[in-house]
């Protein structure tokens, strides 16, 4: 489990780190060139034809191997995530026609002139989809700030869907436009491993909502919080935790930017890692 994502990303080259191997010579130890290409695409995010950034990139990370990395990236991505594209998050909505041909729709979707429509007015759409889905200034959270509320924001690393490298981006600025530190009202919490709110080889089974209420009512802010890995013997299990984890494998999801680091003892045990 990879806790330390950012130094795990410094470190990290998808040319020289992967072997590659010919088109005729996979035999899963390797990928080839196209390949690369391909899966290199794909973490470095959306880009426009002028290799403009237009999303931020993902985090290589254990979790490419969790069924809902593959189902998002790979199924989703035809059928459900364009429809989202065509009739909510383009001004105006494409025709209801698309539909019956919504997979060439995402096939053919084009990063210069589709993508600008979730930033576009058009007509009786008078704003985009972008304004009303965030707010006029997502650093500026001083309102919140000013009346003692709380946040608390968690994230898995190998989230398919949407990056955590853009909600750990998004926490930076946060922290910048509030003197430095955000941390006295907002807090996040990265969860290695895990996809789209749960699965994955990781420990995604935790209480968010307890430290919550502590912090708000007894003022005691959340350092770490105790995910428990789903393993075989959990009331829901995981089928994504390895069996070499045996039973009861527990973490501690530590408040960004420290990340939890072995001390000593039982590697099972979130007690035996400290918050640094």
């Amino acid at each position: 489990m990879v806790q330390d994502i950012k130094a795990c990303q410094a470190n990290f080259d998808l040319a020289t780190d992967v072997p590659t191997c010919s088109s005729n010579g996979r035999d899963g130890t390797c990928l080839t060139a196209a390949q690369k290409q391909a899966v290199g695409n794909i973490f470095s995010g959306a880009k426009n034809s002028a290799g403009t950034a237009l999303y931020a990139s993902f985090p290589y990370d254990v979790g490419v191997n969790g069924s809902g990395w593959a189902a998002w990236k790979q199924g989703n991505s035809i059928s459900l995530d364009p429809a989202a594209a065509a009739f909510v998050f383009t001004s105006p909505p494409q025709s209801a026609s698309l539909l019956s041909s919504i997979s060439a729709y995402a096939l053919n979707f084009n990063m210069d002139s589709d993508a600008p429509k979730i930033f576009a007015t058009s007509g009786v759409y008078s704003e985009s989809s972008w304004s009303f889905m965030t707010p006029p200034n997502e650093t500026d959270l001083s309102g919140l700030r000013s009346r003692g509320a709380k946040l608390i924001v968690y994230h898995g690393t190998s989230d398919p869907v949407f990056s955590s490298n853009d909600t750990t981006d998004w926490y930076q600025r946060l922290s910048t436009a509030s003197g430095g530190d955000a941390s006295n009202f907002a807090r996040l919490f990265t969860v290695a491993g895990m996809n789209h709110c749960s699965g994955g080889p990781t420990a995604d089974q935790f209480d968010m909502l307890t430290p919550m209420v502590a912090w708000v009512e007894q003022g005691q802010a959340p350092n770490r919080v105790i995910a428990t890995a789903r393993d075989t013997t959990n009331a829901i299990p995981n089928s994504e935790v390895p069996t070499s984890w045996g039973a009861g494998r527990t973490r501690p999801l530590c408040a960004y930017p420290k990340v939890a680091r072995y001390t000593s003892g039982d590697v099972n045990s979130a007690s035996s890692f400290t918050c640094s």
